[in-house]
C-alpha cells in the first residue's frame, strides 16, 4: 500500500485538506458575528469537509483503483468548485479574500496532487493489465 506513489499523493492530499480546514477563518473566530456572506462561508466549509472525507475514502480504497480514480475526480470537482466560489465572492467582497489566501493556495495545490495521483493510478492499472496479458 505505501510503496506506491499514488498512496503518497493521497496522503499528501489528506494533509493538505486538513490544513485547509485548520486555516479556515470561520473556525478561528470565537464570536458569532453575522456578516453578509456567512452562508457562503458555511457552504465552503462543507465543501472542504467533503473534500477531506473523499480524500480519506480514496486513500483507504487502495485495492480498488477504478474507485480511486472516480473518488479523485469527484474530489477535483469539489476542490475546483470551492476555488471558484472563493474567487467569485472575493470580487464582490474585497474582505472575503483577505483571510482565504492560504486556502486558495492549498486548494489549488490539492487539485494538482489529485491530478498526479490519477495519472499514477492509471499507469499502475496499465502496468497490471500488461502483466496479466503476458501470463
Amino acid at each position: 500500500m505505501l510503496y506506491r506513489i499514488q498512496t503518497i499523493y493521497l496522503l499528501m492530499s489528506i494533509l493538505i485538506s486538513s490544513f485547509s480546514l485548520h486555516f479556515y477563518p470561520s473556525l478561528q473566530q470565537k464570536k458569532e458575528i453575522q456578516y453578509p456572506y456567512s452562508f457562503i462561508d458555511k457552504v465552503i466549509f462543507i465543501f472542504l469537509i467533503v473534500c477531506l472525507i473523499l480524500s480519506i475514502c480514496s486513500f483507504l480504497s487502495f485495492k480498488m483503483r477504478k474507485l480511486q480514480i472516480v473518488l479523485n475526480s469527484i474530489n477535483i470537482v469539489f476542490n475546483s468548485a470551492t476555488f471558484i466560489l472563493i474567487l467569485f465572492f472575493s470580487f464582490y467582497h474585497k474582505s472575503f479574500l483577505v483571510f482565504r489566501k492560504t486556502n486558495l493556495f492549498l486548494i489549488l495545490f490539492s487539485v494538482c496532487i489529485f491530478y498526479f495521483s490519477n495519472r499514477s493510478i492509471k499507469k499502475d492499472i496499465k502496468l497490471i493489465n500488461s502483466i496479466n496479458r503476458i501470463r
